[in-house]
């Protein structure tokens, strides 16, 4: 993600405006003119993607948010508390829900109220501002009527308010349409229970399903229309979906391999949906729903509800599956697994939940269940959220173990030491690091203005970039804007190595400031592949704990002036721990070579004092023949040495050490180029 979009636009120009309404008139009183220009949103934000290690804040936090409160802070928090306040409505209805289906049973149905209070998602998104705990309330408001007309019978003040409800919950969001095509048919079959009898009930239905109709698309038709006629869509999912890039056209099958991604959002993936719980929270709701699904399965064969609790029950499911297919039909076209989008189906999964684990007659069973939910609830609340969004730490001197720079890299910003926490990754993995920095004294924050950004990039083989990092400091989350003069600031973060890296190789890091032309190595990290080569036991040669195995020439004729490629593979038995270089020589070993093509193995990106042992190593080197080389038939020797001392390493093949400790590879015809043949 290069830009976030202008936070006051994007798709909510296409959402229903009731959250919009009201919430513009709880921050009303409240002078909010300067949020545009004091909102400072993070141009490298990571929307939606969990495996982020860095920007997972989509806005940078500064002084101006402390308390005490006021402006457009204090009006976030207003929303923020407004958002609470629905939540806790929707809880209350999902205990009145349970109480209406098991009168006789209310401790089942405060265990269902806990589970959703203690859901972590659902504590999350009802601390933050967003549109979705009003249609949670209204879906749940409309579910809870729908449950009084069962047990209580129909009547036109019921049906009215039910009207009303639904009609709202459209103005909030799109789920509402489905809430009204659910109520329809629940009246359906209601009337048809009370009948017994199909055209009768559908005689009986006309009445309650007008009422209801006719009040909910008096509130809400005025918005299906508008979306009509601006976007030729009623539901105007079609903005949605061009704001996302377009429809992207995925069967159902793309859709359902995005199942986990859903199921796990739906218990806690916190942020804007790129910060997970440890995998604990997830086994604790995963078993809970198991052990909730086998205990419904166990009471329904030991004890077969009435006819009209199972209907109930059905109906109930039948809502669920309704929310999970518009919700499968939206995610054909566009990303959308995310399980806020479920929570309007919180309750018949909160009554079945409870239903289920209720099989378990322990007295204990219950307060076990619920504390285990708060305990993932309060772990997210009070540790994941909070260590996600750290700041670094402000230290009083760099540690002795950091590699000292002290580099000055611009905007007043000197790299004191480097750190680097990850010795060895493999494609795909994320290198950690410690950058320690220090903003000098007098330096004013408008030099620096929202920034400065900075740049780590991970160099791989030819100096290809394998990984790169432009971020804000802190992870996106500490401008150095915004840093105290002289304080040193230990900035640990990681960087992600791509899954095409060349490897083997030791990779070295480089950082510089976004717009300077300055840079420093901060160090290197060994990047090795997932899985080594098989090693071969056809061995050509032994150089001290190291395998020759397989060499060849590209060509075994050539002509003056042509490159010939030497390939070897290397089997590391004993790491050799220091820096060799490989001769390619041609020629006698006697005698000076003719050609050379002498290199650290892979070109220098892999020395031989970060080899292990059984790794394999496939190696290749150039050696380009002089143009005025006589014809004739010349050996092509390779092996190691010492680069400081230029002594080379004892060489043995067939158990025998090698006279000058060479390897013969093959022998190369050189012929006499058509040029030099021609008169």
């Amino acid at each position: 993600v290069e830009t976030i979009p202008d936070p006051w636009m994007g798709q909510e120009a296409a959402q229903p405006p009731l959250y919009y309404v009201l919430a513009s008139l709880i921050i009303k009183p409240l002078d909010t003119a300067d949020a545009r220009s004091q909102v400072w949103p993070n141009p490298r934000v990571q929307l939606g993607d969990a495996s982020a290690l860095t920007n997972i804040n989509a806005f940078v936090h500064t002084q101006g948010e402390s308390w005490p409160w006021r402006g457009y802070v204090l009006a976030a928090h207003l929303l923020r508390s407004a958002a609470a306040l629905l939540g806790l409505a929707t809880l209350l209805l999902i205990y009145r829900s349970g109480r209406l289906i098991w009168p006789e049973q209310p401790r089942r149905a405060l265990l269902a109220t806990a589970l959703v209070a203690f859901l972590p998602q659902f504590a999350f998104l009802h601390g933050a501002v967003s549109n979705d705990p009003l249609i949670v309330l209204l879906s749940a408001a409309g579910l809870w009527q729908l449950l009084r007309l069962w047990t209580g019978g129909l009547n036109s003040r019921r049906l009215l308010l039910l009207g009303i409800t639904v009609g709202l919950a459209v103005l909030s969001k799109m789920a509402g349409l489905a809430l009204l095509l659910f109520s329809l048919g629940f009246l359906l079959v209601l009337c048809w229970q009370q009948e017994q009898d199909l055209r009768a009930a559908l005689r009986t239905w006309l009445r309650p399903a007008a009422i209801v109709s006719l009040v909910a698309l008096s509130l809400s038709g005025w918005l299906l229309w508008r979306n009509w006629i601006l976007y030729g869509d009623f539901t105007a999912t079609n903005q949605f979906v061009r704001i996302a890039g377009g429809n992207r056209q995925f069967t159902l099958l793309d859709v359902l391999g995005e199942t986990s991604g859903l199921w796990t959002s739906l218990f806690a993936v916190f942020g804007w949906f790129n910060v997970r719980a440890p995998r604990w929270v997830y086994l604790i709701w995963n078993g809970l729903a198991l052990a909730a699904t086998g205990g419904a399965i166990w009471q329904f064969a030991r004890r077969r509800p009435d006819r009209k609790r199972s209907l109930l029950a059905l109906l109930l499911a039948g809502w669920v599956a309704l929310v999970y297919a518009g919700l499968v039909r939206f995610m054909l076209s566009t990303p959308a697994a995310q399980g806020r989008l479920l929570f309007p189906a919180l309750l018949p999964l909160a009554l079945g939940l409870a239903y289920g684990l209720s099989a378990f007659k322990r007295r204990w069973v219950a307060p076990l269940v619920a504390g285990l939910a708060l305990l993932t609830s309060l772990f997210g609340v009070a540790r994941v959220i909070p260590q996600a969004y750290a700041r670094p730490p402000l230290i009083a001197a760099v540690p002795a173990a950091a590699a000292g720079l002290n580099v000055p890299l611009g905007h007043g910003l000197t790299l004191l030491a480097a750190e680097v926490h990850t010795d060895q990754a493999e494609p795909g993995q994320p290198v950690a690091l410690t950058l320690y920095w220090q903003s000098a004294a007098g330096t004013p924050n408008e030099t620096r203005q929202r920034g400065p950004e900075f740049v780590l990039e991970i160099f791989g083989r030819d100096d290809r970039a394998i990984g790169k990092l432009q971020s804000y400091h802190g992870s996106g989350l500490y401008p150095a804007s915004l840093w105290p003069p002289e304080a040193i600031i230990a900035d640990r973060f990681a960087v992600r190595v791509t899954e095409t890296a060349a490897v083997p190789v030791l990779a070295r890091l480089n950082v510089k400031l976004v717009g300077r032309q300055e840079s420093v190595d901060v160090g290197a990290v060994k990047v090795a592949p997932t899985v080594w080569p098989v090693p071969s036991p056809d061995v050509a040669a032994r150089i001290e704990g190291i395998d020759l195995v397989d060499p060849r020439l590209s060509a075994l004729v050539a002509q003056p002036g042509e490159t010939v490629t030497v390939s070897l593979r290397w089997q590391v038995e004993q790491a050799p721990n220091r820096d060799l270089t490989t001769f390619v020589h041609l020629g006698e070993p006697t005698a000076p070579p003719l050609a050379q093509g002498d290199s650290p193995p892979i070109d220098g990106h892999y020395p031989t004092r970060v080899w292990e042992a059984g790794e394999v190593i496939v190696d290749g080197y150039r050696l380009t023949l002089p143009a005025d080389l006589a014809p004739g038939r010349y050996p092509v020797t390779v092996g190691l040495y010492e680069p400081d001392s230029g002594r080379r390493v004892p060489l043995h093949s067939g158990g025998q050490r090698q006279p000058h400790d060479a390897y013969v590879v093959d022998w190369l015809q050189v012929e006499a180029s058509a040029d030099a043949a021609s008169p």
